[in-house]
């Protein structure tokens, strides 16, 4: 029996917690009991079904990730699957089934369209991935696909929809190599069914170039996004909003490998794009200007942010007046960042002070006392954000009292709902800054690192520290260095730490000291970076003895 070439064939298989991949050499022939011995079967298909699937001459591809939900919803793949005419089922000759996988009790059941069977499992399927139990979404998408494939044949787009499908659970479960195997077969089906300029490619690339991102390729994910963008373009022109998420994982991919520039100006077109056709005085415009705020806050543009949320908090005033808890978000995100001196664009910047922030923040207290339709949770958490301002801009006991405030506040009534969120709140330290310690060892900690990349190991640093009733870092030990001899990290490590600042923890209403805490931080780091010399030269260009 013929089964089909290595281009149109490709089994990932897993068993006993190994993966292999089984390839058919093209024009080969093969005999049912050379297919039993080559082939490893799927953990999620039976042996009955892998074989009568050789027997019909299918093909199958079950490696991969997914088609709409890395970048986007999920596609209404159940919708389409209705619309779909099935064939019959082909019936399987009882002397072939496998002794060791005969389960009596599949006797008793009543048969099962494809149709049927199709449905059903996509209904699992999303279930599960709604859930985030990839593992259960991976077992049922390659049931998915063996049905597909086994309807329609490998090239249909029913089978591309089907591995794309596959790949959302095994981008969940981590698995990049598959998920770019899949994206790549489901991508080759459509080029050969279709055309290579095919709206139906854009969701299966975008999934592509995110598996690529992940598993620490992004020169690969950025040709990816690209193409995704360029067939957005050709089929529903160059303005059209579609593009915007294949846009957002194109920054995110330059953002990956620090090109800057490039992921500023990525965000510049998808501003343009969102707020082409809008009034840039409606309150329309309000979500397209959050997303540039966003991004200009992760490119440290703090002066180009604040004048976007200045425009928002005016279009919110002129639509919803000067009251409205609308404003709240727009105010507290604008004193936040006074606490940052970023990157100047203009030749002239307005000297902006710490305290200046505190303007803003205390306006968006005073609109939550007054509005009296604010939730019981919207004060203390507006005042919180009064109270880490001042911790952060080195005025602790300002800060204390605002906290002291909160816990009045919270503790009204014995209610138990406030008492709960008192302790979520206030009852344990809480970090309001972020560890900036670089990934990479000896690399840059503004730049995101996906993935494991090739050629690293993984190294981790464990730090116990205390915080001071000031919410400051103290005592801070090295529980562990492994491997050891990259001093250089684990002195980074321990001195970001002393640069943190907590909220600090309430006890009875007081600000006590906190119980030993652990900071572990895992970091790459290539083998040849325990060469003595190596070593010995970084701690010199650190600063270190």
């Amino acid at each position: 029996m013929k089964v089909g070439s290595a281009a149109d064939l490709n089994i990932r298989t897993i068993r006993s917690g190994r993966s292999l991949s089984v390839y058919v050499a093209a024009g080969i022939p093969l005999t049912m009991q050379d297919c039993s011995e080559k082939l490893i079967q799927l953990r999620t298909l039976r042996a009955v079904r892998a074989v009568a699937l050789l027997a019909a001459g299918s093909l199958i591809g079950v490696a991969g990730y997914a088609q709409d939900s890395v970048v986007g919803p999920m596609p209404e793949a159940e919708e389409e699957l209705e619309m779909i005419v099935l064939p019959g089922n082909a019936a399987m000759p009882d002397d072939e089934l496998p002794d060791e996988e005969l389960d009596a009790s599949i006797l008793d059941r009543p048969q099962e369209t494809d149709a049927a069977r199709l449905r059903r499992l996509f209904t699992l399927f999303t279930d599960a991935i709604a859930e985030r139990q990839f593992e259960e979404a991976d077992t049922l998408a390659k049931q998915i696909v063996e049905q597909a494939i086994r309807s329609y044949g490998l090239d249909s787009p029913e089978s591309a929809k089907a591995l794309t499908n596959l790949a959302i659970a095994q981008h969940g479960i981590r698995d990049y190599e598959s998920a770019i195997l899949n994206y790549e077969a489901a991508i080759g089906v459509f080029e050969r069914t279709e055309d290579m300029l095919s709206y139906s490619l854009i969701n299966p690339l975008r999934g592509l170039g995110a598996a690529q991102l992940a598993s620490g390729r992004p020169d690969l994910a950025r040709d990816s996004f690209n193409r995704a963008v360029h067939i957005s373009h050709v089929n529903e022109g160059p303005h059209n909003l579609e593009q915007v998420e294949a846009l957002e994982s194109l920054a995110e991919t330059y953002l990956s490998v620090g090109e800057l520039n490039d992921a500023i100006e990525v965000q510049k077109r998808i501003y343009y794009l969102q707020a082409r056709n809008v009034d840039n005085r409606s309150l329309e415009i309000i979500p397209a200007l959050r997303t540039r705020a966003s991004w200009q806050n992760r490119m440290r543009l703090y002066d180009q942010e604040r004048f976007t949320w200045r425009r928002v908090i005016s279009v919110i005033e002129q639509h919803k007046g000067k009251d409205s808890l609308d404003l709240i978000e727009p105010l507290t995100n604008l004193g936040r960042t006074f606490m940052f001196v970023g990157v100047s664009t203009a030749p002239y910047q307005p000297t902006a002070s710490v305290s200046s922030g505190e303007v803003y923040l205390k306006r968006a207290v005073r609109v939550a006392e007054a509005n009296p339709d604010a939730d019981w949770r919207l004060l203390p958490k507006t005042m919180l954000e009064l109270g880490d301002y001042y911790m952060r801009s080195a005025r602790p006991n300002r800060g204390q009292r605002v906290y002291e405030e909160v816990w009045r506040i919270l503790s009204e009534g014995d209610d138990p709902e406030r008492l709960a969120y008192r302790a979520e709140l206030l009852e344990q330290p809480v970090p309001l800054q972020e560890l900036r310690v670089p990934k990479m060892y000896g690399g840059d900690p503004t730049v995101p690192v996906r993935g494991e990349p090739a050629g690293f190991e993984t190294g981790v640093v464990e730090l116990e520290y205390r915080i001071s009733m000031r919410g400051r870092p103290m005592n801070i030990k090295l529980l562990k260095a492994d491997p050891e001899g990259l001093d250089s990290m684990y002195q980074a490590v321990a001195r970001d730490l002393r640069r943190i600042q907590y909220r600090p923890r309430f006890a009875d209403g007081e600000v006590v000291m906190s119980d030993a805490a652990t900071l572990r931080h895992e970091f790459y780091y290539r083998p040849a970076d325990l060469d003595p010399a190596q070593t010995t030269a970084d701690n010199a260009a650190a600063g270190n003895p």
